[in-house]
């Protein structure tokens, strides 16, 4: 069902906007954040799990991308509103809620594709727990394959918020595959870093397993509690206090060189694609042409895939971000450019310019 294809880029890109688009071409099928909540990159043994390179049976994969995963199913027990969780939990007729957890594929995956997750989650469940053992790249393959015709789509593309980081996973199990890098001024990146709630939630559980040792998720072992300063204790799982957590801010500088240190990682990694299977785009372009970005974006999947009147009907919904890090105080642009400077410096070398 077409060539493997995978946009990633760092976190907070916003291309998010561009799965929206892709979902309204007539031949995509827009995969959004299935490997972002299946893999759950905070989760070790979740990304594991999902690239694992063992052969499997169709309930042994069902059974690894229907989990409930520990990171999203504490946001919505909690009330973290993480944007990309598309599953609602409020709907009367939802099957799953914050007290149960919700299937990695329902989180979002499903929903960004029908207004009926449940039911198509039932009828993927039927169907996958049939297969017979073949490596998990088969399975998504096969996967990917029946949902595209399933929807009557040629081709599909997954994209997942911060996938940048999985670049390399991607390529162990779909060798094949063609990258789609969206790249954005890392200022602004940090700038959004900031304001997501996901973002800041995921960091905060970084930090405090820095601390104590053990994934605060995965593990009750508070014997190195002592070593959590007072201001993140309040965010362990057991007293967290999702108030204070709302308000809570990382600094910019934070946000800066964790930007570039997933431009760095990730660049070396797309560094091995081969030149006609690496598309690199600017985030910032589709402001300035958002119908040449686009028709460059359908040309890159192949000429069958450009078509004038979706890319012309997606362009006019285009709207640049609100915020940007020009409107920063002197001082604080000034310390953020020079956290994002390493980035920026990969970026130039790799060819994609921003002026820093």
């Amino acid at each position: 069902m077409g060539v493997p294809t995978f946009i990633v880029a760092t976190g907070c890109c916003d291309t998010a906007m561009v799965s929206g688009m892709l979902r309204e071409h007539p031949d995509v099928l827009s995969l959004s954040e299935f490997f972002a909540q299946v893999a759950e990159l905070i989760t070790p043994a979740a990304a594991t799990e999902a690239f694992s390179p063992d052969a499997m049976d169709g309930r042994r994969f069902w059974s690894i991308i229907a989990a409930f995963r520990p990171y999203f199913c504490f946001a919505r027990r909690h009330g973290v509103p993480i944007p990309e969780l598309l599953y609602s939990c409020d709907n009367p007729n939802s099957r799953f809620s914050p007290l149960t957890g919700v299937p990695a594929i329902l989180n979002a995956a499903l929903p960004h594709l029908t207004d009926d997750p449940d039911a198509l989650f039932d009828a993927l469940q039927a169907e996958v727990k049939m297969w017979p053992r073949a490596p998990i790249g088969e399975h998504y393959r096969h996967l990917f394959g029946w949902l595209a015709t399933r929807f009557d789509k040629r081709t599909w593309i997954e994209r997942s918020n911060g996938s940048l980081n999985m670049t390399q996973s991607f390529l162990a199990i779909f060798p094949d595959a063609r990258i789609i890098h969206i790249a954005r001024d890392g200022r602004d990146a940090a700038l959004a870093m900031r304001e997501h709630i996901g973002f800041r939630l995921s960091v905060t559980l970084i930090s405090l397993e820095q601390f104590l040792g053990v994934n605060p998720l995965g593990s009750s072992d508070r014997s190195h509690i002592g070593r959590v300063p007072a201001e993140l204790q309040r965010f362990l799982p057991e007293p967290f206090d999702a108030n204070a957590f709302r308000s809570f801010q990382i600094p910019l500088p934070v946000c800066g060189r964790s930007w570039a240190q997933q431009i760095e990682g990730g660049l070396k990694i797309l560094g091995t694609v081969p030149v006609d299977r690496l598309l690199t785009l600017r985030y910032e372009d589709f402001f300035v042409d958002p119908k040449g970005q686009l028709d460059r974006f359908a040309a890159f999947l192949g000429e069958e895939f450009v078509d004038e009147e979706w890319s012309a009907r997606c362009a006019a919904t285009v709207r640049p971000p609100r915020s940007t890090w020009r409107d920063l105080p002197k001082e604080e642009g000034r310390a953020l450019t020079e956290a994002c400077r390493p980035g920026f410096e990969q970026l130039a070398a790799a060819g994609v310019q921003y002026e820093f």
